[in-house]
């Protein structure tokens, strides 16, 4: 954007470049005008008034930003004020000289806001007590000029005595209520920035994104007790009058069914607060956020809970977060149940889920300023509803939520801006602050799962158990009781149960065949839940190893080696899938044949062998039994259960020390048609609360688990086997044990 001169070496930028910093760098009119109340904030300014004046057509009107900050001297605003990217606000002169704000518009681009606003901006400036105010006049169309230097450009700059504000001009319609008086009509000290010619027609749709992204510019839960307020007024035409008045967020903030609150330090150690309103309770949850390695050797999220697992059982192999230090406020609405806020704001649903929709997303907030996009309507950027896709029932979605993420400049210097402002670098330390946000509402979801009223409980009864009602007993007894001799009436009877007892088991069929079809639904979150990082996976490896290649002009040795290595990682997680869609072959609505003769044991252990990478990665000593019970099984049908079992016991086990990570599985015949399956392990275990829940579909306390296993695999104990999956009190692990019985087929 520079170039010499004709005259000599000497750089002379263009006149394009300060266009290129107001119009492209600024995403939109809405935007424009936030990032010009953020520079109000950096002026330790209190107050702000934002104010449109019609008509607001394209070329008419005008636009006024007036604020009681410590205004500009001449100097100041000829040599930093137009200035982008100056020293004025790095380095040991990062805060406000009032206040002492932690400034926000570092890179100085900000003020150019207003060339994406209006063709001509007029500044006028006073600092507190001088005589002197400074006007400057902009005419933003002579940078549009693609051969003028800046240094060609006519900007007027003037230091003069200040001068009275017409009634129906800035300062008369500033800071009216029933508290203060009117500020006289001469400027004290602060700044105005009035922009005429507007570049767009402004619309009701607009003010409406313009009031929510003032409403929600400053955080509402302020980082340090020694910021002072900053109150924001929107002074609008009549025509706009529903969204003219002092900003302020709605009301249904104060309403919340559900709120966690706390706090993460630079090594990740974290402590909050969970709320449940309609029980009227309170648990805290502690421990330390953390990566591990998983089989791949990939670095993962994950959360050591102080409660369940001590410090020295954690795992050594760990690294420490790089986002922190964080405060979180999360508020969470159930919006099938908004009764309570409509009673307290006595509104009505409809305008509730409305306003509930305006302020709901998770904001990022930098020393109190929010940072853009996050938190927009839009702008999903935890993708949580991508993530309640997975599982409806359980997961939170996106305009469930209002939440409160607080960093800042100083304490978080690896979240930093995107060049254009909007938006933070994507790199480490933004990842890690997604997966604290989302392991923090995982730990919300199953305690809200528990406290919300269902329209059904699982009874965990056998699809026989439903006709356990029909018992012809208590009429062979009355009729031995009451007519001994009549012995047809007898054979009637047994002939009748006979009957009604066949047509049962055929009933019983077709049940059970619905019931498979109804599972088809959980199998498709299955199938979404196993294959979708795999797919992912096989894409970007192939992707990478078409552009090795295509990046060699000539095919050498170096490059097929490299590809052919790709290509095994493409092949190995095709046999992800594979297995994944071999253990859901089961449930498919093809006829049954008869189970074949199978040594459990051996099962057992080709299920362990499917696990063997991670076994291996964590180091988990595994104890699986020796014996040899033969049973007539349907082989996928059991391996479904003891994968299922078995993957639970790895997620589990990676957050304990691995010195001490063991599965020990046992098998017991108790009789010809009975035989039983011990699984156990030396994990944090299942908290009390939680262990009546675990076999309901959709129910997990894992950050992004689906909630089916347990309850599949306990369908298939029960329903198939005529036996049950049950969580013992005690094992031969100090973790979590299953008892898997099987009653029928063995």
């Amino acid at each position: 954007m520079a170039e010499p001169s004709e005259t000599g070496n000497r750089l002379r930028p263009r006149a394009r470049l300060l266009r290129t910093l107001g119009e492209e760098l600024i995403s939109s009119e809405v935007v424009a005008v936030l990032e010009l109340v953020k520079n109000a904030y950096d002026a330790d300014a209190t107050r702000v008034k934002v104010r449109f004046v019609g008509p607001l057509e394209l070329g008419e009107g005008y636009i006024e930003v007036i604020d009681n900050g410590v205004g500009m001297k001449l100097e100041t605003a000829r040599t930093v004020w137009m200035e982008p990217a100056t020293k004025s606000k790095r380095g040991e002169l990062r805060r406000s000289p009032k206040f002492k704000r932690r400034y926000l518009g570092e890179k100085g681009i900000g003020r150019f806001a207003s060339s994406r606003l209006a063709n001509v901006l007029e500044v006028i400036s006073r600092c507190e007590n001088t005589a002197k105010e400074v006007y400057a006049i902009f005419d933003w169309r002579q940078f549009e000029n693609e051969d003028k230097y800046l240094d060609e450009i006519l900007i007027l700059w003037e230091e003069r005595d200040p001068i009275d504000i017409k009634p129906d001009g800035l300062i008369q319609l500033l800071w009216k209520d029933a508290k203060r008086k009117p500020l006289l009509n001469r400027l004290k000290n602060g700044t105005i920035l009035r922009m005429s010619g507007l570049k767009q027609k402004w619309n009701s749709k607009q003010f409406e994104e313009l009031r929510r992204g003032l409403a929600r510019l400053v955080s509402p839960v302020a980082a340090d007790s020694d910021i002072e307020t900053f109150e924001i007024d929107l002074d609008l035409p009549p025509e706009f009058a529903e969204f003219s008045s002092k900003v302020e967020p709605p009301p249904i903030l104060n309403h919340p069914h559900y709120t966690v609150s706390g706090t993460v330090s630079e090594d990740g150690s974290f402590e909050f607060i969970y709320r449940i309103f309609a029980e009227g309770t309170e648990s805290r949850f502690h421990g330390r956020f953390v990566r591990l390695k998983d089989k791949s050797g990939r670095l993962k999220f994950r959360a050591l809970d102080l409660e369940s697992t001590k410090e020295e059982n954690w795992p050594q192999d760990f690294k420490t977060m790089v986002c922190g230090p964080l405060k979180i406020e999360l508020k969470v609405w159930d919006r099938d149940e908004l009764g309570n806020v409509v009673q307290m704001t006595r509104s009505t649903t409809s305008d509730v889920r409305r306003d509930l929709d305006s302020i709901a997303g998770i904001n990022i907030y930098r020393d109190n300023f929010r940072v853009l996009p996050y938190g927009e309507p839009r702008d999903d950027w935890l993708r949580l509803d991508m993530r309640r896709v997975q599982n409806p029932t359980m997961r939170l979605s996106n305009n469930q939520i209002y939440g409160i993420v607080q960093i800042s400049a100083d304490n978080n210097p690896r979240l930093r801006d995107q060049s254009n402002r909007e938006g933070l670098d994507e790199n480490e330390a933004l990842d890690d602050l997604r997966c604290v946000v989302t392991e923090v509402l995982g730990h919300l979801e199953p305690m809200r799962w528990t406290a919300r009223p269902r329209a059904s409980a699982k009874t965990g009864r056998p699809v026989g158990g439903l006709f356990a009602g029909f018992d012809f007993s208590p009429v062979a007894e009355f009729l031995e009781r009451k007519l001994p001799a009549d012995t047809e009436a007898k054979a009637l009877l047994g002939k009748t149960e006979a009957s009604f007892g066949s047509q049962l088991k055929e009933i019983q069929t077709v049940l059970a065949r619905y019931q498979r079809l109804a599972t088809l639904g959980q199998l498709i979150d299955h199938v979404l839940h196993e294959g979708r990082q795999p797919i992912a996976s096989i894409k970007n490896e192939t992707e990478l190893g078409l552009a090795d290649v295509a990046k060699t002009p000539v095919p050498c040795r170096e490059v097929a080696d490299k590809f052919g290595k790709r290509l095994t990682i493409v092949q190995n997680n095709g046999n992800v899938l594979a297995t994944a869609f071999a253990r859901m072959e089961p449930f498919g609505g093809r006829k049954r044949g008869r189970p074949a003769q199978f040594y459990l044991e051996q099962l057992i252990k080709d299920a362990f062998e499917m696990f063997r990478d991670v076994i291996t990665q964590l180091d988990v000593r595994t104890m699986l039994p020796d014996t040899q019970t033969l049973v007539r099984v349907d082989y996928a049908e059991m391996q479904e259960i003891i994968v299922n079992l078995l993957q639970n016991s790895l997620y589990w086990l990676e957050q304990t020390n691995e010195v001490k990570r063991a599965i020990a599985v046992n098998v017991e015949r108790k009789g010809p048609d009975h035989v039983d399956i011990t699984f156990s392990d030396s994990g944090p275990g299942i908290p009390s609360e939680n262990r009546s829940l675990i076999f309901e579909p959709y129910f997990s306390t894992k950050p992004d688990g689906v909630g089916l296993g347990l309850s599949i695999a306990g369908e298939i104990a029960t329903d198939y086997y005529g036996g049950a999956l049950e969580l013992l009190d005690t094992g031969p692990l100090k973790g979590a044990t299953f008892l898997v019985t099987l009653r029928k087929r063995v």
